[in-house]
């Protein structure tokens, strides 16, 4: 059942297209898509559970999610 969250979250990732600048974007350094992917990856691995910390962006008049950090928690 974790195994299979895990590669939904993954999938819900890699459908993300490229990463795009923000402009006038002063905050954390944005993680690529393949950043986040890897690392959400090196954390099941290591039988521990991913987790992405997002910064919120405004863009053209709505919120985007932006990918800041992926953290391994325990279960």
């Amino acid at each position: 059942m974790k195994k299979t969250l895990v590669v939904l979250s993954l999938l819900s990732l890699t459908a993300c297209g490229t990463t795009y600048t923000i402009k006038g974007y002063t905050g954390p350094e944005v993680m690529g898509r393949n950043e986040v992917i890897n690392a959400a990856r090196e954390c099941v691995r290591a039988k521990m559970r991913p987790t992405t910390e997002y910064v919120t962006q405004k863009v053209d008049g709505s919120k985007v999610l932006v990918p800041v950090d992926v953290r391994c928690d325990a279960y």
